[in-house]
């Protein structure tokens, strides 16, 4: 087996979190399989970087002595996202990107990644919470807003901070086979494959308030009606609109539908109740305003590709 050199980039107010999380997953692997990987800490030079959180880290070595290099993992942070980086440093992290066979982002990395100059539709992922911004900056990129990871060729990139361990784990399943992913999974007690997207940690409508005062008093009509069968034709009614205005206006204000905003909002409170309460699943259907079981577990499903019950498992103690 020829050993695999694990470069983790470290800089000033990086998430400390995206490194660990990664380069516990290697480690644990490395000692299920002797010889399998070796670590390496660089730096854009010998200096002492400070996380976000405060925590001192040492580079082992800096982005121009490092030669041999498999696998670069470049953590997310403030420091990715607020492009602090001078150009000779985005020039000198291209060169050892070249140089390496994969490329991995972890949150919001995939900043540094991307200010890199990545071939144009390439597809990324970050934190649900920085999706727009990515997208908005970078737009000759493929931002992936659902997924817990991607691939794209040798780039590799992750959602939220612990999918860097979802990723990971499916690295060294690619590299030494699934016991091995299996067996660093069960020693750091996580799951080998998370069933679901990160859409289903995001704050949900966090950038879908409508400043239009008739649509806000109708969003709040809504909110307080969940539980009723509501049609566009209803809420036109409502708003005083005809349904291609109301069409028109949503669109505009809160960018989709009044269809698919109503379900968005039927799907938040959805989550709210599946966590916070002990109703039984068809109760929470009607509740939020599904005739049956089977039309919320698919609206569900559809929204963030995990049915009802194994959210309710994943995000309650019991």
């Amino acid at each position: 087996m020829v050993r695999k050199t694990i470069a983790f980039l470290v800089y000033n107010d990086m998430e400390l979190l995206d490194m660990a999380g990664s380069q516990t997953a290697f480690y644990e692997a490395s000692q299920y399989a002797k010889e399998s990987y070796s670590v390496e800490v660089v730096g854009f030079d010998e200096q002492l970087v400070v996380s976000e959180a405060g925590t001192q880290i040492q580079p082992n070595t800096t982005i121009d002595a490092l030669q041999d290099c498999h696998t670069l993992v470049i953590p997310g942070g403030k420091g990715a996202r607020h492009n602090l980086l001078t150009a000779d440093s985005v020039a000198k992290l291209r060169q050892l990107m070249a140089r390496c066979q994969r490329v991995v982002s972890i949150c919001t990395g995939a900043f540094l990644l991307a200010e890199t100059g990545l071939p144009k539709g390439t597809q990324v992922a970050t934190h649900w919470a920085f999706v727009e911004e990515l997208a908005k900056r970078f737009p000759e990129l493929q931002v992936d807003k659902k997924s817990l990871y991607v691939e794209d060729g040798k780039y590799w990139s992750s959602a939220g901070v612990t999918a860097c361990i979802d990723l990971t784990l499916r690295l060294i399943e690619l590299d030494l086979g699934i016991k091995a992913a299996m067996h660093v999974a069960q020693h750091m007690v996580v799951y080998l494959k998370r069933t679901g997207s990160q859409q289903q940690y995001s704050d949900f409508l966090s950038l879908q308030t409508p400043s239009d005062e008739r649509l806000i008093s109708i969003v709040n009509w809504l909110k307080h009606n969940l539980d009723k069968q509501i049609t566009v034709e209803m809420i036109a009614d409502k708003a005083h609109m005809s349904e291609r205005q109301l069409h028109r206006s949503f669109v505009k204000e809160v960018g989709k539908p009044p269809a698919h905003y109503l379900e968005e909002l039927r799907m938040d409170l959805a989550r709210t109740l599946l966590v916070s309460s002990d109703e039984n699943l068809k109760k929470i259907a009607l509740s939020v305003g599904y005739r049956s079981y089977d039309g919320f577990k698919r609206a569900f499903e559809r929204n963030f590709s995990i049915s009802p019950l194994r959210y309710r498992q994943a995000f309650t103690a019991k």
